[in-house]
C-alpha cells in the first residue's frame, strides 16, 4: 500500500505552491488542506471515509503462525504456495535451573499487578490485556498505536499474531494515567488524556509532532513543544514499565525486562524507542526487543536525559535494546533516510536493524515480507518455558 502526499486542498481545490502549503490528514495521510477553515469544512464529509492507515493489519497478521507441535519449538511462516518456511527458533527456557521465575504452574497465567493497575488509571476503554492464547505469560508485548488511531486493532493483531507464551497489552493515547505530580516532564494534561488530544475529534496521539493548535505545521525535530511533548509520554512508559517489571514488594506477577517488547506504528514507533532509549539510560537490564513501523527516534537526545555515550556499552547488563525498523521506499512521512539516521542517534547502531520494503508508503504492516521480518526478529528473542520438566522438579 504506498501513500502519495496529497497536493490539492480536498476542499478548496487549491493546488500546492511556494505561496499555498497543502498539509495531510493525520488520521488517514490520503487528503489535505490548505488551511484549518478548509480542513473544519470538510470534516464532516471526510470523517465518514477517513481511516488509520491500518487496514490491512489483521489481514496481514495472518501471514504469520507458529507451530506449536514442532518438537524443536520453530517459528514458521506460510509462503505464498502454501508450504512452510522456518524463521528460527524460540527460546527455550528450563526454570528449574532459574531463580528468577516461578516455578509453580499457577503462575504461568498472569495478571496485571496491582501497581500496572493504578498506573494505568481508570480507563479502561483505553488499554486491552489479553493472556496468551496457550495459557503461559512468558513474555509481553505493548502495542503502540499510530495519530489518530486507538489500540482495537493492535489488540486483534496481537491475536492474529499468535505467538507462543506471549500476552499482550495494547495501550490507546487517549488513556488518563495515575502518575505522580512531582515529575518535571510530566505537564498538567489540557485535555482527559495523559498525551495529546487532536483538534476535530480525530482522535489522540501520543505526543505533539505538528503544531495542532495554530498552523498545523509539522513541527522541528528538536522544537521545543515537540521535544517537551515526547519527553513526557517517554515518561510515562518509563513508569508504566517500572510497575510492570517490579518485585521489589514480591508481587506475584511481573515480567522480567527481557521478557517485555514494544510494538509501535509511526509515533508509536518513536515513543517506542526512545523509551528502550531511556531505559538504557536509567541502567535498567535491556528489554527485549522493539519493533518499530514507519517511525523511530529523530534526536540525539531528550531534555532531561544525558547525551548515549556508545561506548558505555560493554556492560551486558545495562546494554541497548535491539530494534528492528520497518519502513517503505515511498513512505514520505518516514524515510529510509530517516531510518539511517534515527540508526545513528540511538547510541548503539548495531542494535539497530532496517528493513526497507520496496514501493510501500507510509502504512502499518501491509505484505507477507514485512510479517515474516517482524516474526524473525521475534523468533529469535521470544522465551519459551518448558512446563512439563518444571512439573516433574515439583514432584
Amino acid at each position: 500500500d504506498t501513500t502519495v502526499a496529497p497536493t490539492q486542498c480536498d476542499h478548496c481545490k487549491r493546488t500546492s505552491s511556494p505561496d499555498i502549503k497543502i498539509r495531510a490528514c493525520t488520521r488517514c495521510f490520503t487528503v489535505g488542506y490548505c488551511s484549518k477553515s478548509c480542513q473544519r469544512a470538510e470534516w464532516r464529509k471526510h470523517k465518514l471515509t477517513c481511516k488509520p492507515k491500518i487496514a490491512k493489519i489483521e489481514q496481514a497478521a495472518d501471514q504469520g503462525v507458529i507451530d506449536m507441535n514442532s518438537e524443536a519449538v520453530r517459528l514458521q511462516t506460510q509462503c505464498e504456495n502454501g508450504t512452510w518456511r522456518d524463521v528460527g527458533p524460540i527460546n527455550l527456557l528450563n526454570n528449574m535451573n532459574s531463580k528468577n521465575v516461578h516455578t509453580n504452574s499457577s503462575s504461568r497465567r498472569k495478571e496485571l499487578s496491582l501497581a500496572t493497575k493504578q498506573t494505568l488509571g481508570q480507563t479502561a476503554n483505553s488499554f486491552m490485556f489479553r493472556h496468551s492464547h496457550d495459557g503461559i505469560d512468558e513474555n509481553l508485548v505493548v502495542f503502540l498505536h499510530g495519530a489518530g488511531d486507538n489500540h482495537v486493532p493492535f489488540d486483534k493483531l496481537g491475536q492474529a499474531m499468535k505467538l507462543p507464551q506471549t500476552a499482550t497489552l495494547s495501550l490507546s493515547a487517549s488513556m488518563k494515567m495515575a502518575l505522580p505530580d512531582s515529575s518535571s516532564l510530566l505537564p498538567k494534561s489540557k485535555s482527559n488524556s495523559t498525551f495529546v488530544q487532536l483538534p476535530f475529534g480525530l482522535g489522540y496521539t501520543w505526543f505533539e509532532e505538528m503544531d495542532y493548535q495554530v498552523t498545523g505545521d509539522v513541527l522541528p525535530n528538536d522544537h521545543p513543544r515537540r521535544m517537551q511533548s515526547l519527553g513526557h509520554a517517554v515518561s510515562a512508559m518509563n513508569m508504566l514499565l517500572s510497575s510492570l517489571t517490579d518485585h521489589s514488594k514480591n508481587e506475584t506477577f511481573y515480567w522480567l525486562p527481557e521478557r517485555i517488547f514494544l510494538f509501535g506504528f509511526s509515533a508509536g514507533a518513536c515513543l517506542a524507542m526512545e523509551t528502550c532509549r531511556l531505559w538504557k539510560l536509567r541502567r535498567q537490564v535491556p528489554l527485549g526487543g522493539a519493533i518499530c513501523i514507519g517511525g523511530g527516534i529523530k534526536t540525539v537526545s531528550l531534555p532531561g536525559c544525558v547525551p548515549v555515550n556508545s561506548d558505555d556499552d560493554d556492560d551486558h547488563h545495562h546494554g541497548f535494546t535491539d530494534v528492528l525498523i520497518v519502513t517503505g521506499s515511498k513512505d514520505s512521512m518516514y524515510s529510509q533516510e530517516d531510518a539511517l539516521k534515527t540508526k545513528s542517534c540511538y547510541g548503539n547502531g548495531s542494535k539497530v536493524h532496517i528493513r526497507v520494503q520496496q514501493g510501500k508508503g507510509h502504512g502499518m504492516i501491509g505484505s507477507r515480507e514485512e510479517m515474516q521480518t517482524v516474526m524473525e526478529f521475534l523468533s529469535k528473542r521470544l522465551v519459551r518455558r518448558m512446563p512439563s520438566m518444571e512439573d516433574m522438579s515439583e514432584k
